[in-house]
């Protein structure tokens, strides 16, 4: 079951990114590896941005959303350009959710430091 979900950015930062910035979105285990389970990856243009996260999207394998019982959704904006949170980055998180969870809203609007 993927997890449905929107991302948008907060009206206090639009300022602090350009729509060419890259977004990334990933779910990850919410206890464990903090290898990301599911990537998807975007631009700030792109938002608001209505997504599904489902096991076709793992960087490996034995590490598919559908094998964890609590994953988290970050959608991070990267000024670097890698999936890594860096500090100037602007993120948002979901509260920790079940694989297949309909509906997420989150909200990017968080500084990373």
């Amino acid at each position: 079951e993927p997890i449905t979900c929107k991302a948008t950015l907060s009206a206090a930062l639009q300022k602090s990114v350009s729509p060419g910035d890259i977004v990334f979105i990933l779910a990850r285990a919410a206890e464990g590896p903090k290898m990301p389970l599911a990537v998807l990856r975007k631009q700030v243009k792109d938002l608001p941005l209505e997504f599904s996260l489902d096991d076709s999207m793992a960087m490996q394998e034995q590490m598919k959303l559908s094998g964890f019982a609590q994953v988290v959704v970050v959608a991070r904006v990267s000024k670097s350009g890698t999936p890594m949170g860096q500090a100037g980055d602007v993120q948002g998180l979901s509260a920790t959710i079940k694989p297949g969870t309909k509906g997420l809203n989150i909200v990017i609007d968080q500084l990373v430091k």
